[in-house]
């Protein structure tokens, strides 16, 4: 019975090392096939079969990886902050304090459109000056998701005030491939 038994097995041991010699050979993927495990209970009429989850993975995940991750445009000028970097926590135009966000917290990033809130400095229209704006929580919006000057970048940034019934508006931003400010606001 014992030379029986190691019979068994050295044939058995044969079959994997051929089966492995022709995946190392074979030029096509190999299927992963899930791990099977079968369990007796006492009785030898009752037998259980428990299949694991077979693994998993994700190409749409590795494809991400691979793409860099876009910046918030470019900076225009050297006073300026946040630009050029992903998914920065300050956003500063570099000039009046109607032109930063503080304390942006982004939601989202990588999708057409990039979305936080932060904190900026509100001037009513009908104010009199910029000395009775004040500190409000501020939508910003990042999009036109595209290629400038060789880098993925969002080409376009806004922030509006909620709070204010400010909404977004695509026709109103800054251009942070160019610098330039579009619209009226």
């Amino acid at each position: 019975m014992l030379k029986r038994v190691r019979l068994l097995a050295g044939i058995g041991a044969g079959v994997v090392l051929v089966g492995l010699a022709a995946i190392a050979c074979d030029s096509t993927p190999a299927k992963v096939s899930a791990p099977t495990t079968t369990t007796s209970t006492a009785t030898p009429t009752s037998t259980t079969t428990t299949t694991a989850p077979a693994p998993t993975t994700s190409t749409a995940t590795s494809a991400q990886a691979s793409r860099p991750a876009p910046t918030l445009g470019l900076p225009w000028n050297t006073s300026q902050k946040g630009y050029g970097t992903v998914r920065p926590a300050v956003i500063d135009n570099g000039g009046d304090g109607t032109g930063v966000v503080d304390g942006v917290k982004w939601q989202s990033w990588g999708a057409a459109t990039a979305v936080a809130t932060g904190t900026a400095f509100y001037v009513a229209p009908d104010a009199p000056d910029l000395a009775h704006g004040v500190s409000l929580t501020a939508t910003v919006q990042a999009f036109n998701l595209g290629m400038c000057h060789g880098k993925l970048m969002y080409q376009a940034v806004e922030w509006y005030f909620p709070s204010e019934d400010g909404t977004f508006d695509p026709n109103n931003y800054w251009n942070i491939c160019t610098g330039a400010r579009v619209g009226s606001n």
